[in-house]
C-alpha cells in the first residue's frame, strides 16, 4: 500500500484515479493546484505523486523543476495530454520519473505507478552476490550499493528513484552492453512505450555524472565500460 498524491484541477479525473487506486489498497490525497501540491510534498509522507502538466497556477513542468532543484526526490509521474511529446520530454529532463498520456488505460497507469514505486522502495533486483554492499568505482563516480548513494568527485549526487535504478542496473552489469528493451523491462517493468523515458533518463544521468560514464551502443542500447582490474569493485 502506498500513499499517492493526485494533483489535478479536474475533479472528475481525480475521482476516477482515486477510486482506481483505492480499490488496489492505496491511500489517496488530492491537490487541485501546484501550490497545494508543494505544501503536501513539503510535509512529507507521500510515496508517489501524479502531476497534471496543465495546472491552474503553476504548470506541472515548473513544479517538477522546483521540487527537484530543492532536493525533493519524491517519485513523480506526469499526466500529459496525448500529442505533447515536447512537454513529455522536457518533464523527463527536469526530473520526472515517468509520464502517462491521457486518455490512459487504468492498467497502464497502475503498472507505471507500481514500476516507479518498486524502484524507489527496494534495491535493484538481480544483483549478483559479489556486488551486494559493494562500492562501485566508475571514475569520477562512485556508487554505494548498500546506502543507495551516488558520489561524483566525492560529492553526493541526488538522483530520482528511476535514475538510480537505471544507473545501478548498468553499473552492476558493467562491461555488458544492455539492450534498450532489457533496460526498459527491468527498470520500468515494460518494454512498450517508454523509449523516450529511457533516453531522457540516460541524458539526465550524463548531465549529472559526466558524459563518458554511460556509453551508447548504436542501434542496440547502453553500457558502462568494464573496470580496469586495478579499480574493480571493493567492499566498504
Amino acid at each position: 500500500m502506498a500513499r499517492v498524491l493526485v494533483v489535478d484541477d479536474d475533479p472528475r479525473l481525480v475521482k476516477v484515479v482515486a477510486g482506481l487506486l483505492r480499490r488496489r489498497g492505496h491511500q489517496v490525497e488530492a491537490a487541485p493546484n501546484g501550490e497545494s501540491a508543494r505544501l503536501v510534498l513539503r510535509r512529507g509522507g507521500v510515496d508517489i505523486a501524479l502531476l497534471d502538466i496543465n495546472l491552474p497556477d503553476i504548470d506541472g513542468l515548473s513544479l517538477v523543476d522546483q521540487l527537484r532543484d530543492g532536493g525533493n526526490t519524491t517519485p513523480l509521474i506526469l499526466l500529459t495530454v496525448r500529442g505533447e511529446p515536447h512537454e513529455q520530454a522536457l518533464g523527463l529532463r527536469l526530473g520526472a520519473d515517468d509520464y502517462v498520456a491521457k486518455p490512459f488505460e487504468p492498467e497502464v497507469l497502475l503498472a507505471r505507478i507500481q514500476a516507479v514505486l518498486r524502484r524507489s522502495a527496494t534495491p535493484t533486483a538481480g544483483r549478483t552476490d559479489d556486488t551486494r554492499g559493494a562500492l562501485l568505482d566508475i571514475p569520477p563516480v562512485r556508487v554505494d550499493l548498500a546506502a543507495r548513494q551516488v558520489f561524483r568527485d566525492g560529492t553526493v549526487v541526488r538522483l530520482a528513484p528511476m535514475e538510480y535504478a537505471l544507473l545501478e542496473f548498468l553499473a552492476t552489469n558493467r562491461g555488458r552492453a544492455i539492450s534498450k528493451e532489457e533496460l526498459m523491462l527491468h527498470v520500468w517493468g515494460t518494454s512498450q512505450g517508454v523509449s523516450r523515458t529511457l533516453a531522457e533518463h540516460v541524458s539526465r544521468l550524463r548531465r549529472k555524472l559526466g558524459e563518458d560514464v554511460i556509453v551508447t551502443v548504436t542501434g542496440f542500447g547502453y553500457l558502462i565500460p568494464a573496470a580496469p582490474e586495478s579499480s574493480a569493485a571493493t567492499t566498504p
